[in-house]
């Protein structure tokens, strides 16, 4: 199916608007930890949180990034402060791998969408991937570094700055970034899924990477290399290729290439330790995913599960626009602002705004570097000390940077943890947020307000995860007849979906299905009630 030159531009500009939208979140984060690296842990504390020189830097490394909540462009201003911290290039290599691969809230996610033990052999395997990864990458990494000594700021100047001025010199810092080479790098790692969207018209995945088909790890390998995907979003995908009985393999190559890196990921590498070296790492990371996927492809197909021969999972990656669509401005606008939800709209006002202040330092030649050059020894911003100064005392303290640092980011984790329980609310609150879903998904579909009906019926399903999650969080279990419930819903309503996609539409075949729904609605919401 060819596309015109109109619908593909169009369709990138979208995805490329869509894939920044979801970015915004946590690349504020790791814009954060990067600061925090650099002002707070310092190079030595930086070298020291991936491990050093010890043979633990890769598992570390891997540990450390399941535990940030960022993403495959959020974590790449965190490798500009690992490098110039000098950490080891396969732990850099581990984390850049790892980190966006799970967090707290997709990995709650992810255990309700499909058996746990498949979500545990999934980060095993991960860990398997960063950690020979990471050896090779060490083995051919090494002759770079030896030309390419990174000075070390601390060992030629042992004055750090305190107090306000190194608050300040942190927020200089994350705002000018945002104006820098992250911003850079940021377009050129979305410029994947404007590729993707020309060369995929829509709807071109709905029908690939099915259970019996041999070669449906390699396909996904060859979307998976150019995608931008959230950890929730790979999370999300992952859950519907096993609800369709799609390949394992595929879901595996689709998580850690997928989530794991993206156009810029390979090209960071490159423009720091050479194109030669990153092109074998590249080439290293595809041979050894594509022989893990092939190898649990079979063993993890889910038992009892007929393939459905069709999913909606990819059409995220595939192009949002077909020739049927108008091709306006009003079209973008529309299509880009469906997706968006109050935490992204809150994460892009942030940002601007700290756009525009990294704007004004850079007009006014503001820098963190001055900051530090201009703290004088016996100031209350300087950590040296004049010889005839008197010892400080009291309140008047100078707590090691690195306690600071380790406490923010102990804070970030901590602050994830809780983040897990406002994602995933109460059941009530839940059930209270899937009866309003409900009420407009099907009295639109009744009535043949599709397109109202199709706006609700994913944020439906998103809360019949969030429930079975914010379930699991309070009680500690998910009860299977609860979770065959869900499953249930949520079949239904896909169901539901392709009735309101058939064209023409067909009142009385929708309506039977909504009554289909309701009834199994009733036995899923009780099943829920009950555990109270």
């Amino acid at each position: 199916m060819s596309q015109s030159i109109s619908v593909m531009l169009l369709g990138g500009l979208i995805r490329m608007l869509q894939g920044f939208a979801a970015a915004a979140p946590t690349l504020l984060v790791g814009l954060l930890i990067a600061s925090i690296l650099r002002y707070y842990l310092g190079s030595t504390g930086t070298r020291r949180l991936f491990g050093g020189e010890s043979l633990r830097s890769l598992p570390q490394s891997w540990l450390v990034g399941m535990l940030l909540p960022v993403c495959s462009i959020g974590v790449l201003p965190i490798l500009f402060e690992m490098r110039r911290a000098k950490v080891k290039p396969g732990a850099m290599s581990a984390f850049a791998l790892s980190a966006p691969l799970f967090n707290p809230l997709s990995l709650l996610y992810g255990l309700t969408l499909s058996r746990p033990l498949v979500i545990i052999l999934f980060a095993l395997g991960s860990l398997v991937v960063v950690t020979t990864l990471g050896l090779i990458w060490d083995a051919l990494s090494k002759m770079a570094e030896q030309k390419t000594l990174v000075t070390d700021e601390e060992e030629t100047n042992p004055d750090h700055l305190i107090g306000l001025r190194r608050v300040f010199a942190t927020v200089v810092h994350f705002a000018r970034e945002t104006t820098g080479t992250t911003m850079l790098i940021t377009v050129a790692a979305l410029s994947g899924l404007a590729l993707l969207a020309a060369v995929l018209p829509y709807g071109a995945m709905q029908h690939e990477v099915e259970r019996d088909d041999w070669w449906a790890p390699l396909k996904m390998l060859f979307v998976a290399v150019p995608v931008y995907a959230t950890p929730m979003l790979a999370m999300s995908q992952m859950g519907m290729m096993f609800q369709h009985a799609n390949s394992p393999g595929a879901s595996f190559t689709l998580l850690i290439l997928g989530a794991g890196m993206n156009f810029a990921t390979p090209v960071w590498f490159g423009r720091n330790y050479g194109w030669k070296a990153a092109s074998l790492w590249l080439a290293s990371l595809l041979v050894i995913v594509l022989g893990l996927s092939y190898a649990i492809n079979k063993p993890l197909v889910p038992p009892g599960v007929e393939p459905a021969g069709h999913t909606h999972a990819f059409d995220i990656y595939a192009n949002p626009l077909s020739d049927y669509h108008s091709l306006n401005l009003q079209t973008v606008r529309d299509t880009v602002s469906k997706e968006l939800d109050v935490s992204v709209v809150a994460s892009l006002v942030v940002l601007g705004i700290v756009v525009a202040a990294g704007l004004v330092f850079r007009l006014l030649k503001i820098n963190e570097t001055s900051l530090i050059q201009n703290a004088k020894a016996g100031s209350f911003a300087s950590s040296l000390q004049n010889e005839d100064a008197k010892p400080r005392s009291g309140l008047d303290v100078v707590v090691p940077p690195g306690v600071i640092g380790a406490t923010m980011l102990a804070g970030l984790v901590a602050l994830s943890v809780v983040a897990c329980y406002a994602y995933y609310p109460s059941p009530s609150e839940c059930l209270e947020e899937i009866g309003a879903a409900r009420a407009e998904c099907l009295s639109a579909a009744n009535s043949g307000q599709v397109e109202h009906a199709l706006f609700w019926l994913p944020i439906w399903e998103d809360w019949s995860r969030r429930l079975e999650v914010g379930t699991f969080l309070r009680t500690g279990q998910v009860r299977p007849y609860q979770r065959m419930q869900g499953y249930l819903i949520r079949k239904k309503l896909e169901n539901l979906e392709h009735e309101l996609e058939h064209d023409p539409f067909e009142p009385d075949e929708t309506k039977r299905v909504v009554r289909d729904i309701l009834a199994t609605n009733s036995r899923w919401v009780s099943s829920f009630r009950a555990s109270k």
